[in-house]
Parts: C-alpha cells; sequence; structure tokens
C-alpha cells in the first residue's frame, strides 16, 4: 500500500495519485471550510481537477460519495457541489457508482458542549421531521463492496439503519448518557446565521448551511429511492451514541 499526498485542486498531481489505480473512490470534503470566501467555487474547482486527473488516469471504475438531495441542481446549500460531481464523473469513460449518503450522524458530535453544559441539542430543523441518520464508517463498507463486485454503473442512496427525527434522536442520546430531561430546541434560521457568523463562519458558509435546514424541512432535499436491504446499512443511532458520542466526547451523567 502506497499513500500519496496531494492538493485536491491540483490535477497534475491527482493524476499521479491515481495512475495504475482500476478504481477510485472519490470526493469533496465533507465538511465545510468556515472561512471560505465561495465554497462552491473551492468545491468546483477539486472535481474539475479530480475529473481531469481521473480521465488522464484511465481509472475505470469510480465510486463517488454523493448525498440525498444531489438529484437537485441548487437550492441545497453545499450538496448542490456534489450534483455538480455526479455530472462531472457521468462524462467520463468509466463505470460509476454514486453513493447518495443520508445525514451523517457524525454531525450530532458537535452538539457535545451544548448537551454537556446546558442539556440541549440545539439546531434549526423541523424537530418532526425524519432524516436517514448514517454512520460515516457505514458509507465507506459500502464503497469498498462495490470496488470489489461487478461492474454496476448505478445511483444508490444509503438511508442508514432507519429514519430518525431530531427530537428522537435526541431522546435516544439522553436515554443513554442519563439524561431523561436532555431537550431539542429548535433554533431560527435567523438564530442559527448569526450564532454561525459570531462563531466566524463566512458568509458564504453561513448563507449554504442555511440553505441545508431549509431544504430538508421543505422536502427539497428528501430520499427518492425506497428503503431497501440494498439501502439500508447496519450501524444504529444506539450503536452510534454509545461509541462515539459518549464513549468518545460525552461521558455519561452518572459518571459525572
Amino acid at each position: 500500500m502506497e499513500s500519496v499526498i496531494a492538493q485536491p485542486d491540483d490535477p497534475a498531481a491527482l493524476t499521479a495519485a491515481f495512475a495504475g489505480a482500476e478504481g477510485a473512490y472519490v470526493m469533496v470534503q465533507p465538511n465545510y471550510i468556515p472561512d471560505s470566501p465561495d465554497f462552491p467555487a473551492h468545491q468546483h474547482a477539486v472535481v474539475d481537477a479530480m475529473a481531469a486527473a481521473l480521465a488522464a488516469a484511465g481509472t475505470g471504475r469510480i465510486v463517488t460519495l454523493s448525498s440525498w438531495g444531489a438529484d437537485k441542481p441548487g437550492g441545497t446549500g453545499p450538496v448542490a457541489g456534489l450534483h455538480y460531481l455526479e455530472t462531472r464523473i457521468d462524462a467520463l469513460d468509466a463505470v460509476v457508482t454514486h453513493l447518495r449518503a443520508g445525514y451523517f450522524m457524525e454531525n450530532l458530535l458537535g452538539h457535545a458542549d451544548t448537551i454537556r453544559d446546558r442539556g440541549v441539542i440545539a439546531a434549526p430543523f423541523d424537530p418532526d421531521i425524519a432524516m436517514p441518520f448514517i454512520a460515516a464508517a457505514d458509507i465507506g463498507h459500502a464503497a469498498a463492496r462495490i470496488l470489489l463486485g461487478p461492474p454496476a454503473a448505478e445511483i444508490l442512496e444509503l438511508h442508514g439503519e432507519r429514519d430518525l427525527s431530531m427530537a428522537e434522536a435526541t431522546r435516544v442520546i439522553g436515554g443513554l448518557s442519563g439524561r431523561p430531561d436532555l431537550r431539542y430546541v429548535r433554533q431560527s434560521l435567523d438564530e442559527f446565521a448569526a450564532g454561525l457568523r459570531d462563531a466566524g463562519v463566512s458568509a458564504s458558509v453561513a448563507g449554504l448551511m442555511v440553505e441545508v435546514a431549509e431544504a430538508i424541512n421543505s422536502g427539497h432535499t428528501a430520499a427518492v429511492q425506497p428503503r431497501s436491504a440494498r439501502t439500508t446499512t447496519p450501524t444504529s443511532i444506539e450503536e452510534f451514541v454509545t461509541d462515539a458520542l459518549i464513549s468518545g466526547t460525552l461521558p455519561s451523567a452518572a459518571s459525572r
């Protein structure tokens, strides 16, 4: 196994990295650059470099990390950049599978401080909107299975173990961490945006994050494939909360 370090917007370096590879699992970083003045432009630059490199290297099997909502060209925050990723990669001479993953369970880790200090989870999502919560590790396992299996050009949504609302996720976290009074507080979009700006997030990124909430709350971002055995992944919210949130960043109330 060989590790290669390359700037994600450097097509020459990426071509060298992809050289000789029969298949590749590619992504645009799923996390934001908080102070980016134009995050969509960054996404496009990375996608363009990646597509040029894959074409030059002649990589024949490609799996992308895309997202639920990538069927829409806009109005979805940074997911629009993944729509662009799918479009550019589809133009290559390769067998391509797009994995449209749901809402990352890892996003819950960002609430550890308010859970511990204030007994709340605060976010701009409708508390009763069910979302396809998924653990990032399950996405990687799915990508590996596809790259090692028979070639298949397709779009595959990954829905996680089950759909959950933020209210339900809050109850799970509260129960497992010994905080039965843990509350979910829905922020207004203005409150959410103001908090982001106060934390130093750029206007570009704050606007994208607000658009994510608007798209999910309105149903503009939604799963389009029915849940099935193939779209369902194994890690439950209970497993994730126990292994990653409580063990990693949030000791149970009983242990404090």
